[in-house]
This record gives C-alpha cells, sequence and structure tokens, in this order.
C-alpha cells in the first residue's frame, strides 16, 4: 500500500498489484544519479526553509527526503551549498510526495522549472559535476 499526498494533507492510498509493481517502466527522460547533498527548501516563497536531503539527480528533476510533507504542485526553491561557491538554487514543482515505509521520512519528487537559460545552464553544470564525483569514485 501506498500513500501519497496532496494539496489539503489529504492522504491518498492505492494499491498496486505485484505484477505491475515487477514490469513498473521508468517513465523519466534523463537518467538520475545517486547523491547524498544537504539543501534547504523553500517552499511558495516562504521564508522558513525546510531541512531536505538530495538523494538523487538527473536534467529533469531530483528526489529529496524530508521529516515534512510538501503538498503536490507547490512551487519549491533548493538551495544547494558548495564549497568555494555561491549556494546554488533550483527551481521546482513538486511532483509527489510518499511517505517512505517504516521511517518518518517522506521521499518527494521536484520536476526542475528554471526560469532563464542560465538557471538551465547551473542545472546541467551541477548534474555533469555529480556524474563526474561518481565516475572520479569508480576510477579509483
Amino acid at each position: 500500500m501506498e500513500r501519497t499526498y496532496n494539496s489539503g494533507g489529504i492522504t491518498k492510498s492505492r494499491s498496486r498489484s505485484k505484477l505491475s509493481r515487477i514490469f513498473d517502466t521508468d517513465k523519466r527522460r534523463y537518467i538520475r544519479y545517486e547523491v547524498l547533498d544537504y539543501s534547504l527548501v523553500e517552499i511558495n516563497g516562504v521564508v522558513d526553509a525546510t531541512n531536505a536531503i538530495i538523494v538523487d539527480i538527473g536534467l529533469g528533476g531530483l528526489q529529496l527526503r524530508t521529516k515534512s510533507a510538501i503538498d503536490i504542485g507547490k512551487s519549491v526553491k533548493i538551495q544547494v551549498g558548495r564549497v568555494d561557491q555561491p549556494a546554488l538554487i533550483l527551481k521546482g514543482e513538486v511532483r509527489h510526495c510518499s511517505l517512505i515505509p517504516q521511517s518518518d521520512l517522506f521521499g518527494i519528487g521536484v520536476r526542475f522549472m528554471p526560469d532563464t537559460h542560465d538557471e538551465r545552464m547551473a542545472i546541467a553544470e551541477y548534474v555533469h559535476s555529480i556524474f563526474q564525483r561518481q565516475c572520479d569514485l569508480l576510477s579509483t
């Protein structure tokens, strides 16, 4: 049984058959890379940011882990700290939010929603740096 959270904090439950989970196909256009980066999430311009961990990322979006649910459809700004550089701000929209079984954490999927070419380039450079980091780890 999977529980999802949408606007208004309403919980919907849906049950998926074992067969549908086995043959589930990923609808993503871009490869996701595993990562563990700390971030702050600002929801709809609210000043109080939520602590989060980025667990995977691709050119189209990322997945977060937080202790609070974020409503589907909400606009978010994700701030990622970087060494020797200003913090990276990633704009996006929450696409799904599910309580992780046997945990007090929520898995939150965010689709990137850059406004400018520079924002798109910053996303591509960040994803590339994660890809490069993983390649470097594999080669050692």
